[in-house]
């Protein structure tokens, strides 16, 4: 790849739409980053080109110090590239693997509101704030990126008017999860979602199901904090309010009540201090050591889970394809078999064998009627795995799984099967960046894979009649 004005250094990310490089700005002599959108994407989909377009405009028309800076948008040799500034810090998800303290997490919620506010100002909605999405500089300022999904209110189409709502499953707002028109308020909601997991370490709803998490979202009452952190949950019961007019009604509302927070907790803070300097002067140093100690301690604790967690990623990595391999064998039915009446018995024969096994086992249940929302929850969840191409892979978290749901539950919803053969039209899009790239064995398992899903697949066909004359 040549993109003028640029030397690429490595690859340091892939998604389902673009590709981020490491690179130096030769004019400038300054590493930046470089989005490049994905050339099958581009000849697939003129909605990706829109959106890959349009992040870099929105993130380009603010200025504000806690919003990734864009330095270029432009057209290379055919290579639709977005050049941004490079963030070492790493982000806010690799962060909360320690311990975020209260202070720091206020602060962060803080800066990261100001940049919403910022973004709301100019009719610009982020729709995906998580943690993946706030990055550190070296100095540890956070900083808001990735504004694939964003929406300008006052113009461009809103893409939950096709029915298809974005976000992420564990930050996502109740009107986000309905599909509905949002406002500022569906940012709000997902920084509160983080500002209790930074206090917490944990998520706010939990379930082994995504379904689930979604559901509750939407009906669940607020988390409550602990008792240590009480202080905190009449903001994050605002921000988190399920009824928008509970909520609050801009970012500014928020900085502002934010802002008391952070001066009633500055001035408890004195009076601590001053309470603490009647201890005699005997006590203070041991009081010192201790602490250091205690320090020493969760440093090297610290670093032993570190580096715990890049051996278990390294190794998840290297076996990635294996697993999606072996794990989708055993699993996928084909397209063909999932159509028309064939998929009502199918799925009739295999609800049948279900609950004669629960029969068996001893934990058979009445049937329930299946609600809309676990309905509405299913599409937009394969929707979400297709567009982030999780396709086959997670276990009970990725596409064919959840249309497969869907269509057990309602064997004649066609936005399901279509899922189906979306699905293998993705692993010839896979298939074929992979055979660019020489990468054999790679590309003959997406083209087994998506056969396996749709054996009538003339992109995958093709493929394989290319891969066996090598």
């Amino acid at each position: 790849m040549d993109i003028p004005g640029y030397r690429i250094e490595k690859e340091i990310g892939k998604g389902g739409m673009a590709t981020v490089y490491l690179a130096t700005q030769e004019s400038l002599n300054r590493s930046v980053v470089l989005k490049v959108l994905d050339k099958v994407q581009r000849s697939e989909s003129e909605d990706m080109s829109r959106r890959f377009l349009d992040e870099g405009r929105i993130v380009a028309s603010l200025h504000h110090p806690n919003i990734v800076t864009i330095f270029d948008i432009g057209l290379a040799d055919e290579e639709l590239y977005i050049s941004m500034e490079y963030v070492e810090g790493g982000d806010l998800k690799q962060r909360m693997q320690s311990t975020v303290m209260p202070e720091t997490a206020l602060d962060i919620v803080s800066k990261i509101g100001s940049a919403l506010a910022s973004a709301h100002s100019h009719n610009v909605i982020h729709r995906d704030v998580k943690p993946a999405n706030i990055l550190f500089r070296k100095d540890m300022t956070p900083l808001l990126t990735d504004f694939g999904i964003a929406k300008q209110t006052d113009h461009d189409q809103d893409l939950t008017s096709t029915g298809i709502f974005l976000g992420s499953p564990n930050y996502v707002s109740p009107e986000q999860a309905d599909g509905k028109q949002v406002d500022g308020r569906t940012d709000i909601y997902s920084l509160g979602c983080i500002f209790f997991e930074m206090l917490t370490g944990y998520k706010p709803y939990h379930s082994d199901s995504v379904i689930d998490i979604v559901i509750q979202h939407k009906t669940s009452p607020v988390p409550t904090l602990p008792d240590s952190l009480s202080g905190y949950q009449p903001l994050l019961d605002k921000m988190m309010a399920k009824k928008l007019e509970q909520r609050y009604p801009s970012a500014t509302a928020l900085l502002k009540d934010i802002e008391r927070l952070q001066r009633t907790n500055a001035a408890a803070e004195i009076n601590v201090f001053a309470d603490d300097s009647n201890v005699t002067a005997e006590k203070k140093p041991l009081k010192k050591k201790k602490t250091m100690i205690l320090l020493t301690v969760l440093l090297i604790i610290s670093a032993c889970f570190f580096f715990g967690l890049q051996f278990v990623e390294i190794s998840i990595k290297r076996s990635d394809t294996q697993v999606v391999q072996a794990s989708t064998k055993s699993v996928l039915q084909p397209a063909s078999a999932l159509a028309g009446n064939n998929l009502a018995e199918q799925k009739r024969l295999e609800s049948q064998s279900s609950n004669m096994e629960e029969t068996i086992e001893g934990k058979a249940t009445p049937q329930q009627p299946v609600s809309d929302e676990i309905l509405k929850a299913l599409e937009w969840l394969g929707k979400q795995s297709l567009d982030e191409y999780k396709l086959t892979y997670p276990p009970k978290d990725n596409a064919y799984y959840y249309y497969s749901r869907l269509l057990e539950l309602q064997p004649d919803n066609q936005n399901a099967y279509q899922g189906i053969l979306d699905i293998a039209e993705r692993y010839a899009i896979l298939a074929e960046r992979s055979m660019l790239n020489n990468e054999t064995d790679k590309t003959r398992t997406y083209i087994d894979i998506g056969l396996q899903i749709d054996p009538a697949n003339q992109a995958l066909l093709s493929l394989q009649k290319l891969t066996s004359n090598k």
